[in-house]
C-alpha cells in the first residue's frame, strides 16, 4: 500500500472527487481526516471507509473561518498522528458573467475556493517544515487553465489556486514538502449533475460539456482520485510545482 502509516486530510471529502480521493487513500493505507460541512454525508464516508477496514474521522469545518480551521487542526491532532498529506478539494461553482455575479457571490466563490486553501496550508506547513516532509495537493480545475462561458468567478478562483500552488512549491520544496495541483475537467459528480439538471436543456448542456474535450465522454471521480494518488505518492520526490490536467484533452484543444 502506497500510503501505509500516513495521515491525510481531504477537504470537500463528503461528495464527488474529494470523497473518492478519501476512499482511495484509505484503501492505500492512509488514516483519513474527512473534512466537510454535512454531518450526515461525512458520517457515511467514514462508515464506508471503516467498513472496508480503514481508519477515518469526520470534522465538520467552515474552511473560510480561520478560527474554525484552527479548531479543526486541534481536533485532528487528538485523533491522528502528524499530518503527512493534505488535499484541498473543497470548492463551489457559482455561474455567471462578471456583470451578472453579485458581490456576495463573488466573495463566496473566492472564500470557498481560494481562501480555504490558504488557511489550511497556513496552518499545516509549519509542522511539515519541522519534520522536513509533507505533501500538499490542491485541486483546481480545467477552468483555471482556460476561459469557460458564464464561469467568471470560478475561472478566476481556480486560476488563483494554480498560481498559489506554484508559489508554495518555490517556497517550500526545499523543506521537503512536495506541492502540486490537479486540474480536473468536467467530472460526473453530484455537483455537475445538479448543474446539468437545473439548466434549461440538460441534454444540450451535457453534450456541450463533452464537446469541449477530445474524449466523447466525461471523466469520473475515480479517475481523478488515481491521479491524486500518483501526485501524493511519497516515492515521487521529484514532482513538485506540477499542474496536471485530467480533462479528457480539453486544454489541448
Amino acid at each position: 500500500m502506497k500510503l501505509k502509516g500516513l495521515t491525510a486530510i481531504v477537504t470537500g471529502a463528503t461528495s464527488g472527487i474529494g470523497k473518492e480521493i478519501a476512499y482511495l487513500f484509505s484503501k492505500e493505507g492512509a488514516k483519513v481526516a474527512v473534512i466537510g460541512r454535512d454531518n450526515y454525508r461525512g458520517a457515511k464516508v467514514v462508515e464506508t471507509i471503516e467498513a472496508a477496514g480503514g481508519t477515518a474521522a469526520f470534522f465538520n469545518t467552515d474552511l473560510t473561518d480561520p478560527n474554525a480551521v484552527a479548531v479543526m487542526f486541534s481536533n485532528i491532532s487528538k485523533e491522528f498522528d502528524d499530518i503527512d498529506i493534505v488535499v484541498n478539494c473543497a470548492g463551489v461553482v457559482i455561474p455567471g458573467t462578471v456583470d451578472e455575479i453579485s458581490y456576495e457571490n463573488w466573495e463566496n466563490s473566492w472564500l470557498t475556493n481560494v481562501t480555504s486553501v490558504f488557511l489550511v496550508c497556513n496552518a499545516v506547513i509549519p509542522s511539515m517544515i519541522r519534520r522536513s516532509r509533507g505533501n500538499i495537493l490542491n485541486i483546481a480545475s480545467e477552468a483555471g487553465l482556460k476561459g469557460l462561458e458564464k464561469r467568471a468567478a470560478y475561472c478566476a478562483a481556480k486560476s488563483a489556486i494554480i498560481g498559489l500552488t506554484k508559489a508554495m512549491s518555490v517556497d517550500y520544496s526545499k523543506n521537503g514538502i512536495m506541492i502540486n495541483c490537479l486540474c480536473p475537467g468536467t467530472i460526473e459528480t453530484e455537483m455537475v449533475e445538479k448543474l446539468i439538471m437545473t439548466s434549461n436543456n440538460p441534454k444540450i448542456t451535457k453534450q456541450a460539456m463533452i464537446n469541449r474535450r477530445s474524449t466523447p465522454y466525461l471523466g469520473t471521480a475515480e479517475e481523478v482520485s488515481r491521479a491524486a494518488l500518483f501526485l501524493v505518492d511519497p516515492l515521487n520526490k521529484y514532482i513538485t510545482g506540477t499542474i496536471l490536467a485530467v480533462d479528457g484533452g480539453a486544454t489541448a484543444r
